[in-house]
């Protein structure tokens, strides 16, 4: 919980994954595995220090979501495909999972043209609602029914 608690409590965090601050208890039942076996929670670590969170997210029909947040300083270092790749391979080869999808906020440029880098094309803008920016519904096919897409 102290780790959750230090990635939450830096300013890049603020607003991600619900209203800010979030308490311990909120920390707790969103991240700390309250919710599995449909969320997986991940903390990123470098050089042994908390980096950032990654989450799978079970949708149904072999379908999952992922999300990722990092901190700034460990930002563009190649660390967040590094860990895309991971979880992809986990969503697959672990969960079953042919598709993923991820839903940056439209006005996410940076992060937008990340997750097209690590290969999710874009499927359709979604208009804002209670508590929820206007987002782009993004998806990488990860496995075809034949097998693994390599």
């Amino acid at each position: 919980m102290p780790t959750l608690r230090r990635l939450f409590d830096d300013p890049s965090f603020h607003g991600w994954g619900g209203a800010s601050p979030l308490s311990d208890r909120e920390l707790a039942a969103k991240y700390a595995g309250d919710r599995l076996p449909e969320v997986e929670t991940f903390i990123v670590e470098v050089d042994a220090s908390p980096a950032g969170l990654a989450i799978l997210h079970d949708d149904g029909d072999r379908v999952g979501g992922m999300d990722l947040i990092l901190l700034p300083s460990t930002r563009r270092r190649g660390i967040g495909r590094a860990v895309v790749a991971l979880l992809v391979e986990r969503a697959r080869d672990v969960r079953g999972w042919m598709r993923l999808t991820v839903d940056p906020d439209l006005s996410n440029e940076a992060g937008i043209r990340f997750w097209e880098a690590a290969g999710f094309r874009p499927l359709r803008e979604e208009p804002a609602s209670e508590g929820r920016e206007a987002f782009l519904l993004m998806e990488m096919v990860i496995a075809e029914v034949g097998g693994p897409e390599r």
